[in-house]
């Protein structure tokens, strides 16, 4: 490839470290409050898997440090939202846009600890749930469960249809476009499947999934 993308893949394929630190980087940014919603680690991080698939590398240690970068994201915001509960709100960028920290208050209020997992499929809440989430002292252990167990979801929901696209589009270069609209198929299947998620965790109808949400106190379980 002469082109731009063409050196990137080049540059990934001569190099595995450098895919493996960008796509790790990458999700931890994505989870990080404040730096997720100016930097997009998603974005990044699927075009590092697509590039690494055109490349013929293996996507495991992608999806391994894509988890571990999700992981890790989450505890650094629960971390700051914890430790400074009392002045984020006075600070930027939430001085200025307080409907951000009100935003999340009131996703991780009706869903709690569910809401950390389900933050993980909506902008911007991926990265304001978790610092909520430590700012009301949510158990330690709770939110590492709900923490890893998104991660395992998010990451090969976002890695795999990456990388079929790149094998899709190497297919292309090799002239194989039976394969190539094969692997294309199979994209545009994640993609939906993907776009339903995102949705389905964005609905208010979210409840109906989840028996166990928080509910206030004294209120009882509809038969």
């Amino acid at each position: 490839m002469g082109s731009w993308f063409g050196q990137v893949v080049d540059l990934i394929g001569g190099d595995p470290w450098i895919a493996t630190t960008v796509a790790f980087a990458a999700a931890v940014i994505e989870a990080v409050a404040i730096l997720g919603m100016l930097i997009p680690g998603t974005y990044i991080l699927m075009a590092v898997a697509g590039a690494v698939a055109m490349a013929g590398l293996p996507i495991t240690p992608i999806l391994i440090v894509s988890v571990l970068g999700a992981v890790i994201g989450d505890g650094i915001s629960f971390w700051v939202g914890y430790r400074y509960r009392d002045r984020l709100a006075g600070m930027w960028p939430f001085r200025s846009r307080p409907e951000l920290l009100a935003t999340a208050h009131r996703f991780f209020a009706r869903y709690g600890a569910m809401s950390v997992a389900l933050c993980r499929f909506i902008p911007v809440l991926r990265s304001t749930v978790p610092l909520v989430a430590g700012m009301a002292g949510m158990p330690k252990g709770r939110f590492l469960l709900a923490n890893i167990a998104s991660a395992l979801v998010w990451a090969p929901a976002h890695v795999l249809p990456a990388q079929f696209a790149g094998l899709s589009i190497e297919r292309l270069r090799e002239g194989d476009w039976r394969d190539a609209a094969l692997l294309g198929l199979i994209v545009l299947g994640a993609a939906g499947a993907l776009f339903a998620l995102h949705r389905l965790a964005a609905s208010a109808n979210v409840e109906r999934w989840f028996s166990f949400r928080r509910r206030p106190s004294g209120e009882k379980q509809r038969p």
